[in-house]
């Protein structure tokens, strides 16, 4: 697992957009791999939007019933811009 992995972690796990009680560390570790992905693909066109709308899409497949999409998604979006940029 690289630095960002874990940063990225510790931003999605504060969040805890599903509300999972007891969370355990690696409880997003799926999405936080398809996040790490489209930014990598992204690098040099990455916009926040863009990492808004991918937060929200992997968020409402993995999780479909139980995911709304997020207005907090945008403040994600750009505390993972900040440490991975």
């Amino acid at each position: 697992m690289t630095a960002n992995f874990y940063k990225i972690q510790e931003i999605i796990n504060e969040w805890n957009p599903i509300e999972i009680e007891p969370l355990l560390d690696d409880e997003y570790s799926l999405e936080i791999r398809y996040i790490m992905e489209f930014i990598n693909e992204q690098r040099s066109d990455l916009s926040l939007l863009a990492l808004r709308d991918t937060i929200n899409e992997v968020f409402n497949q993995e999780f479909e019933r139980f995911y709304i999409q997020s207005e907090q998604a945008l403040a994600i979006a750009k505390r993972i811009m900040h440490v991975c940029l």
